[in-house]
């Protein structure tokens, strides 16, 4: 009896290994293909710096500091669109893996199963909120990214958890067809999908101000960035797993140039 007992306990468990290990490989060649996709729109869309009117030459791996006479996008976007239709900016946290397009659908479900070209994949796209100008011209702008396992698409940015990787990235730069911004991090924090998502619009300065003093003393790292009731702020959301619908948002201020 305990031998046969001991044999069904044995053959559970193979099968269970062999489950866990068929379900290891396909999410592996799941999230290869994903970052094959996105390294070859990168090898489309991004572009080495070309001169400028003052003679120096641009930098083709690190975003511009500023934008000198003569400025040329550092990203194609007139190239990416014969690609990827939809795309409204390009993504970039400096050594790591977020170098990613960002697109804008009318709604904010489609891209979440998603790539940029529209082929149906778990770890979808990063994308802006519908709502948002696609000129990231409103106060208050939404860009959302999953948070995968492996790392990739929002993922890293779990690491702002910690002070030392928030002050060794304190800039995200994202890439529009008109312009370069910055994104300069003020506050991060975890929040309820439903209960604390950041609002799209404020009625008054004031209103502003406290929801930015509200993140501020929430925030998982500390930041000197100061923000006025002029400012723009953008918000990269993404899940999080201290609770049931927790996110993580990363709120910065938009610095042009």
């Amino acid at each position: 009896m305990k031998k046969k007992i001991l044999i069904a306990v044995l053959c559970v468990c193979i099968v269970s290994v062999g489950v866990f290990s068929f379900l290891l490989v396909r999410e592996l060649l799941t999230d290869s293909q994903s970052r094959n996709f996105y390294a070859d729109i990168a090898a489309v869309g991004t572009r080495p710096r070309e001169p400028v009117e003052n003679g120096s030459s641009g930098d083709s791996t690190n975003p511009p500091e500023t934008q000198p006479a003569g400025w040329v996008p550092y990203v194609d976007f007139e190239a990416l669109n014969d690609e990827i239709p939809g795309v409204v900016g390009w993504i970039i946290l400096e050594n790591t893996v977020i170098n990613y397009p960002v697109m804008q659908y009318t709604d904010n479900e489609y891209f979440l199963t998603r790539l940029p070209d529209g082929t149906t994949h778990r770890n979808g796209s990063i994308f802006l909120d519908y709502r948002n100008e696609n000129d990231f011209s409103d106060k208050s702008i939404l860009i959302y990214g999953h948070h995968t396992r492996a790392g990739d698409m929002f993922g890293v940015l779990k690491n702002y958890r910690n002070q030392e990787f928030f002050e060794e990235n304190p800039v995200i730069y994202l890439y529009t067809p008109e312009q370069d911004l910055k994104i300069a991090l003020f506050a991060g924090h975890i929040a309820h999908s439903r209960r604390d998502h950041p609002p799209l619009e404020f009625e008054t300065d004031e209103d502003f101000l406290a929801y930015i003093e509200h993140i501020r003393n929430k925030s998982v790292f500390n930041s000197d960035v100061e923000v006025t009731a002029e400012d723009r702020i953008i918000s990269l959301v993404t899940c999080t797993y201290d609770f049931n619908n927790a996110r993580l948002i990363l709120a910065g201020i938009v610095v042009e140039g």
